[in-house]
């Protein structure tokens, strides 16, 4: 028998665990996964496409409890409703309240979102599910479109390595645990009176593929190397006032798909994360400069052995056997110290390039776009989302602060090296 026939409850991943830490700001550990069709939704072929989906995908219809020892996830009585989806460019889940579901279906004309908690799962996760999701919509309007193998069939039943916390898998003991990282610098600025805005690039991806390889590195290089260089414009401007920044290093946080290093097939969390940093005491830096120096760190940190070091230090903590008869309100404190020292004040922004959204060929015709949004970040203030489709590149910076000099910044430096940007701020 299928574990997706007996699952009833599970225990957070590895990567989850911390997330809860975050309820205070219910939507700093959400970010959104969206595809805008040709044409506009027919809601009850929607709701039937999501059933079946979350039938296929039982460890996502789950809420968070909590233990004497430890948060887990217990399956929820009902199936997500798929709501209206609001201007505002995120919702929020409650990790607090009780039988809170940890994604929201959104909808509108044409346009189908879902937000997930990253209790439930990293970027690829939701990428996949979303895509197979739409694809069994197209199937129930009467088009045929196979799954093909990166997307799920809702009549397959779940593998059970589906569910696996792959961190405990690949776990090892030996590597040295990662060093805490320095302060970064923070970008400051008047808070924003709704709370969030976002806003929205659109570029050919063979111009940008183009303009990262004359520069010497990738896409995702090219692209946190430009974003530095804003938030560095923005340190150096700070820097001749009368408030001195706190620090002079400029870290981006970058989350790594663990699949490609350590294969699996876990819809769960499995990403950790490279730290590319410049240092502005040591003198300025050009465009070029920045994407060479962060070329040469992510090719040294997206490292298996690299990575380890993470693992051991996530993993290896909480195998720890008096760690693991402490209360849970007690490792709840603990996890809140680690949030703050290792996570927050440690990274000056986020860049998450969630890479190709994948559909099968047929699949294509009838979709116009696809993106990711991450939620807000109120300690880094910004943060950026990247995201392909059919030969277009979507941007998204999110910002909590009225102050637009990142983005702004940004999206001139992609222009100025010859990149045709076209930009959109999401509505209030």
């Amino acid at each position: 028998m299928s574990i997706a026939t007996t699952f009833d409850w599970m225990r957070l991943d590895n990567a989850a665990k911390i997330f809860p830490t975050t309820s205070r700001d219910p939507s700093a550990s959400i970010f959104r996964v969206s595809v805008t069709l040709a044409e506009s939704l027919r809601l009850p072929e929607l709701e039937r496409a999501l059933r079946a989906m979350v039938d296929r995908c039982p460890y996502y219809q789950v809420h968070l409890r909590r233990g004497f020892f430890w948060f887990y996830l217990q399956r929820h009585r009902s199936y997500p409703k798929i709501e209206l989806m609001p201007d505002h460019p995120m919702t929020t889940i409650s990790l607090r309240r009780h039988g809170e579901q940890l994604m929201r279906v959104l909808a509108r004309d044409r346009t189908v979102a879902i937000d997930f908690s990253h209790v439930l799962t990293d970027g690829y996760g939701a990428m996949r599910f979303l895509g197979s999701l739409v694809v069994e919509y197209l199937r129930l309007t009467g088009r045929e479109i196979p799954p093909g193998d990166t997307l799920m069939d809702p009549r397959d039943e779940p593998p059970d390595d589906e569910f696996e916390d792959a961190y405990q898998r690949v776990y090892r003991k030996g590597p040295p645990k990662a060093p805490t990282p320095a302060p970064a610098y923070h970008v400051g600025g008047v808070p924003y009176l709704r709370g969030y805005r976002t806003v929205n690039a659109r570029m050919p991806l063979d111009q940008a593929l183009a303009t990262a390889k004359r520069y010497g590195g990738t896409l995702t290089e090219y692209l946190v190397a430009a974003y530095m260089c804003s938030i560095a414009d923005i340190h150096r401007a700070q820097a001749t006032s009368v408030i001195k920044p706190r620090s002079s290093i400029i870290r981006i946080e970058v989350p790594v798909n663990m699949r490609r290093l350590h294969p699996s097939a876990t819809m769960r969390n499995f990403s950790l994360f490279v730290s590319p940093e410049i240092d502005l005491r040591l003198g300025d830096y050009s465009r070029a400069d920045v994407v060479r120096r962060v070329h040469h760190q992510m090719n040294i940190q997206v490292d298996a052995n690299e990575l380890a070091r993470q693992i051991v230090r996530n993993v290896g903590g909480e195998r720890l056997w008096f760690v693991r008869v402490l209360p849970r309100v007690v490792k709840y404190a603990y996890l809140v110290y680690v949030r703050r020292t290792v996570g927050d004040r440690s990274y000056s922004g986020v860049v998450s390039n969630l890479g190709p959204f994948n559909l099968p060929p047929e699949a294509v015709p009838f979709v116009s776009s696809a993106g990711m949004t991450l939620g807000p970040s109120p300690h880094n203030k910004t943060c950026c989302a990247v995201a392909s489709f059919n030969g277009v590149l979507y941007v998204t910076v999110g910002s909590v602060i009225q102050n637009r000099a990142v983005e702004r910044g940004l999206f001139r430096a992609l222009a100025s090296d010859g990149i045709d940007v076209i930009v959109r701020e999401s509505a209030p």
